[in-house]
C-alpha cells in the first residue's frame, strides 16, 4: 500500500511540472507574437509611433521697453515631434490677434509674436504653449513697458495780492521714474532766484514757491515732467492783484473867487475793483455844499467845486484802494485874493 502512495505522489509531481512547462512555453510564444505585431505596426505605420513630448526654449523680452517701442519673441520647439500646435496666453488668456499684435508660425518648430508699439496696456506675463500627440510644454516671459508720466492739475489761489506767498505743486500721477522736472514761466525756463524757489519733495512732486508775489509775477507757469519714455507738461496762470497807481493831478493856479474848479483822480495801474475816497486837509469830504463827486467809469473819480471862495482853500487828497493796498495824490488849491 505505502508504494502505491509513493508511486501516486510522484506521478503527480510530474503532471503539475508538466503543465507549468507547457504554460510558460504558452506565455512566451504569445509575448513574442505581440512584440512582432508591434514591431510590425510600427515599421508599416511610422505615424503611429509614440511621440516625443516638446520641449520649449526660453525666451525674453528686452528690460528696457518705452510706450510706442516694437516688441517681440519667439518660442522655438528645443525637442520633440510634430506635428505642433502653438497657442499664445496674456496672462492665462489666450491672445487673439488684435490691431498692433501679431502671431506667426516660422516654421514647424517656431511661433513669433510681435507688438507693433507696446502701450502701457501691454504690460503682462506673456505665454508660449505646444502641444503634440504626446503632451505639452510651456514657457512665458514678462512684458514691462515704461509708461509716460502723466501730471495731475494745479492752480494758483485765485486771490493774490502783492506781498503774499504763492506755492503750487506739480505731481506725477502715473509713470515710471526717474523724472526729470521743469518748470517755465512764459515759456522761459525758470530758476531759483532770492524771491522764487524751486524744490524736490520726493521722486514724484516738485513745489514752485514764490515768497512774495509781484506785479511782474504774473504768468502763465507751466510744470514740464519727462523720463525715457515721454513727457507731460500742466499750466497755471498767477495773476496778481496789483495795487492802485494814481496819476498827478492839480489845480489851475490863477483861481478868481466866483471860479469854478475840478480835478481828476486817475488810476494809472492797478486792479479793480477801487474804492476812491477824498479828503480836504486830512477830514473825509462827505456831501459837502458846492463841492460835487462823481466816478468816471472804474478808473477815475471826478472833484468839482462849484464857485470857490476863501473857505476852498485847502489841501485836496484823493485815495484809492483796492484789496491789495492803497495809494492817494494831494493838490493844493489857493484861491486868489483870500
Amino acid at each position: 500500500m505505502g508504494e502505491y502512495l509513493k508511486f501516486r505522489s510522484i506521478e503527480s509531481g510530474v503532471k503539475s511540472i508538466t503543465a507549468s512547462n507547457c504554460f510558460r512555453r504558452m506565455f512566451q510564444s504569445r509575448r513574442t507574437i505581440l512584440l512582432w505585431l508591434l514591431l510590425s505596426t510600427m515599421l508599416l505605420f511610422p505615424d503611429l509611433a509614440i511621440a516625443d513630448i516638446p520641449q520649449v526654449g526660453p525666451f525674453l523680452f528686452p528690460k528696457q521697453l518705452d510706450a510706442g517701442m516694437r516688441a517681440s519673441v519667439q518660442c522655438a520647439v528645443m525637442s520633440g515631434d510634430p506635428p505642433f500646435e502653438f497657442t499664445w496666453l496674456k496672462d492665462d488668456q489666450k491672445l487673439t490677434e488684435v490691431r498692433g499684435v501679431s502671431v506667426r508660425k516660422f516654421d514647424d518648430f517656431t511661433s513669433n509674436l510681435v507688438i507693433a508699439k507696446v502701450e502701457a496696456d501691454s504690460n503682462g506675463n506673456y505665454t508660449c504653449r505646444v502641444s503634440n500627440s504626446a503632451g505639452f510644454d510651456e514657457k512665458s516671459a514678462l512684458l514691462s513697458v515704461k509708461d509716460g508720466p502723466k501730471i495731475g492739475p494745479f492752480h494758483f489761489s485765485g486771490e493774490l495780492d502783492v506781498g503774499m506767498r504763492a506755492t503750487v505743486v506739480c505731481s506725477v500721477m502715473t509713470g515710471e521714474p526717474p523724472f526729470e522736472f521743469t518748470w517755465f514761466k512764459d515759456d522761459q525756463k525758470l530758476v531759483d532766484t532770492h524771491r522764487v524757489s524751486l524744490g524736490k519733495f520726493d521722486d514724484f512732486t516738485y513745489n514752485l514757491v514764490i515768497s512774495k508775489v509781484e506785479a511782474d509775477s504774473n504768468g502763465n507757469y507751466s510744470c514740464k515732467v519727462s523720463n525715457s519714455a515721454g513727457f507731460d507738461q500742466k499750466s497755471a496762470i498767477l495773476s496778481v492783484k496789483d495795487v492802485p497807481k494814481i496819476g498827478p493831478f492839480n489845480f489851475p493856479g490863477d483861481l478868481d473867487v466866483g471860479m469854478r474848479a475840478s480835478v481828476q483822480c486817475a488810476v494809472m495801474t492797478g486792479d479793480p475793483p477801487f474804492q476812491f475816497s477824498w479828503f480836504k486837509d486830512g477830514h473825509k469830504l462827505v456831501d459837502p455844499h458846492g463841492i460835487s463827486i462823481g466816478n468816471f467809469g472804474d478808473f477815475t473819480s471826478n472833484l468839482v467845486i462849484s464857485k470857490v471862495d476863501a473857505n476852498s482853500n485847502g489841501n485836496y487828497t484823493c485815495k484809492v484802494s483796492n484789496s491789495a493796498g492803497f495809494d492817494e495824490r494831494s493838490a493844493v488849491l489857493s484861491v486868489k485874493g483870500t
